[in-house]
């Protein structure tokens, strides 16, 4: 089965799938030339030799001068400017192989040179819009001027620039070499920050590490503990319920004696005349139910008992519809003092 694939299946969301590697290229090489990222890339000295003949040693493709190291590896000559045809164009932001489509569309269309003899390069101003400075010549005159430097270049291949507040490079000659310099100077710098990276965080989780070890032995030797411990633990808890039991028997016998010892001090109250129908206990509330022949007398009485607290009748005294009886309830509490040796 034959698979094929065009620009226009290759599409999400109305997005050309095959400009984001593009994308992502500019991107990088965007970050490379921020100040926070700048030092991935160093550049190196670059011995330059003008067009007027003086010589100066450069940081990099730039115009600052710095004192010359003893040993400088690379090697430009600066074009005479009279060789060179310069333009410029602004354009809108696009990627870096759209730049230099555009370029090469503009110097083909203007160019005064033989195709087999041109030779052009340019740079990039980045802004709102991006301004391109051009600058296209003819072979045959840079190897001229080559040619009448080959002494002082030592047989070295040199970079060959133009020159200006800021130089650029004419493809095709030297710069290569200190373009694939900086490439593995770069990734000697990133594999030193992976290196940092993995040790740092092998220093950040290391204690953690450590601790966690240190909880697991902790785990173990409570487990140990715990079976080791495990009969006289049985034993305590035997001990806890049997005493429980000791403490719940002697408080209900305690109460029952207590009850026994209210009984008798309530019946002690009562006058002879008065009749019980309904005695309640519950807790520390006793109720009384029944007939007297004065039953507000048995609540004042009840009331005058230190023994006794809230002495109330819930509701009203009744009298009987034959005799002389009063019906009553009558409610209080008791406490520790209640208690009769």
């Amino acid at each position: 089965m034959a698979l094929n694939l065009d620009r226009s299946s290759l599409r999400l969301f109305g997005i050309d799938l095959t400009t984001v590697p593009g994308f992502l290229r500019d991107g990088w090489a965007e970050a490379l030339r921020w100040r926070a990222f700048r030092w991935l890339t160093p550049d190196e000295p670059v011995r330059v030799v003008h067009a007027d003949g003086t010589e100066s040693v450069r940081q990099g493709m730039s115009a600052r001068k710095v004192a010359a190291p003893a040993r400088v590896r690379f090697v430009a000559v600066e074009l005479e400017e009279e060789t060179v045809l310069r333009r410029t164009l602004t354009l809108p932001r696009l990627t870096e192989a759209e730049v230099r489509q555009a370029v090469d569309l503009d110097v083909r269309s203007s160019s005064p040179f033989p195709e087999a003899d041109l030779v052009w390069g340019y740079h990039v101003e980045r802004g709102d819009r991006l301004r391109v400075g051009i600058a296209m010549t003819s072979r045959q005159l840079i190897d001229q001027q080559l040619e009448a430097l080959r002494a002082r270049l030592g047989g070295a291949l040199p970079e060959v620039w133009v020159g200006g507040e800021r130089p650029f490079a004419i493809p095709g000659y030297g710069e290569a070499a200190r373009q694939a310099s900086a490439r593995r100077m770069r990734w000697a710098l990133f594999g030193l920050l992976m290196v940092a990276a993995v040790l740092l965080a092998a220093l950040a989780i290391t204690p953690t590490l450590q601790l966690r070890e240190r909880a697991l032995e902790a785990g173990r030797k409570s487990d140990e503990l715990s079976r080791a411990i495990k009969p006289q633990a049985q034993m305590r808890d035997e001990l806890a319920r049997l005493g429980e039991q000791v403490r719940l028997l002697s408080k209900a016998s305690e109460q029952r004696l207590d009850i026994v010892a209210l009984i008798d001090q309530i019946t002690r109250q009562l006058p002879d005349d008065a009749v019980l129908s309904r005695l309640e206990i519950a807790g520390g509330v006793v109720r009384i139910s029944g007939q007297a022949d004065n039953a507000a007398q048995l609540l004042q009485t009840l009331g005058a008992n230190p023994a006794f607290r809230d002495v109330r009748a819930p509701s009203g005294i009744t009298r009987a519809p034959a005799g002389t009886k009063e019906g009553f309830t009558i409610e209080f509490r008791v406490g520790t003092e209640g208690k009769q040796p």
